[in-house]
């Protein structure tokens, strides 16, 4: 019988109560060791074993095998390297970084210590993009020619981290990269150029709203909304040349009136082919593919260098957004 593997979890914010500590009961291989908030107290996690009030102390537990890290986005790459130095595996909340820099740099550093490092894009795990993949790759619908994502919800609360420009908040960071994520994880697609206009908070403030449009040299655009202003809507699409998917509840289908994605296909003409319900687990299946990875030594499916890419993506969005002018993309 395998050994289970012990979990520590740094940070406490609303995600680690309400998703991944459901997810890992839920999940095999897996059980939860510690906690460490400098917030939070022991109170808020009675069916936590160990609770610390400083991260050092639960990276110092030799218990503890793996660390999900559950942070400010700012915060991400400075715990994820102490994590690593100390022999933990870790699994760590997207973005990975605030900067392409910071994700190469956690990537040798997982690499030298020799210990499985992964960012925690969730939505990926969902079976609902399979249908997608196998839709593309049958080519009924032909090449593709436009990708939207949108993903958007409301902030009434002024301090809530999300708007702190100083822990990476911005809408573009926080949800943005979903739909940046999909187009070119899901698609394969590295755009050349990006151009961003978007609504931010006060003189320099982060952003509420924004949107990016990438594209290539042979035409084809892709087309990224994320904003903190607007309702509650997570979707994209794919225009293909004879038709379009479309996927309702792309990045939290658990959220969604059902639980589950709907992925819709149509023809050029506008007719629905096919309307899907696909209902899965995507936090227990992102944890259970990482206890293979430890198990088995082996890279995640989704790797620090896709990491990077997706990183270089954002980054390039952002520096659109900050020149208003169009910006060149370099991987």
């Amino acid at each position: 019988m395998e050994e289970t593997l012990q979990w520590g979890i740094i940070g406490g914010a609303g995600i680690v109560k309400e998703a991944f500590l459901p997810a890992l009961h839920r999940a095999s291989g897996g059980g939860i060791r510690a906690v460490a908030s400098r917030s939070g107290s022991s109170a808020d996690f009675e069916d936590v074993p160990v609770f610390y009030e400083t991260y050092e102390e639960l990276l110092d537990d030799d218990a503890v095998d793996a660390v999900y890290i559950a942070l400010p986005n700012a915060l991400h790459a400075e715990w994820a390297h102490k994590a690593v130095e100390k022999g933990k595996h870790v699994l760590l909340e997207k973005p990975a970084g605030i900067s392409a820099e910071e994700v190469r740099n956690m990537k040798a550093a997982a690499e030298q210590h020799q210990v499985v490092l992964m960012e925690a894009f969730m939505h990926q795990f969902h079976k609902q993009h399979d249908v997608v993949k196998k839709v593309l790759q049958s080519n009924k619908l032909g090449g593709w020619k436009l990708f939207r994502a949108h993903f958007s919800f409301q902030i009434q609360d002024d301090t809530n981290i999300r708007l702190n420009k100083e822990l990476g908040g911005g809408a573009l960071y926080d949800i943005g990269c979903y739909g940046i994520h999909t187009m070119n994880q899901l698609l394969g697609w590295k755009p050349e150029k990006v151009t961003t206009r978007g609504k931010t908070r006060g003189n320099g403030g982060v952003d509420l709203l924004a949107l990016a449009l990438f594209e290539d040299g042979s035409g084809r655009i892709g087309e990224v909304l994320a904003s903190f202003d607007l309702p509650a809507s997570n979707r994209y699409e794919i225009i293909c040349e004879n038709g379009s998917i479309q996927v309702e509840d792309a990045y939290r289908p658990d959220k969604s009136a059902n639980g589950c994605g709907t992925v819709i296909v149509k023809d050029n003409a506008g007719n629905i082919v096919s309307s899907v319900n696909v209902k899965d687990d995507a936090y227990k299946n992102e944890i259970e593919h990482f206890h293979q990875c430890i198990r088995e030594s082996v890279q995640p499916g989704y790797t620090m260098e896709d990491s990077k890419d997706v990183n270089v993506l954002v980054e390039s969005a952002y520096q659109a957004l900050r020149t208003q002018k169009k910006s060149n993309i370099r991987y």
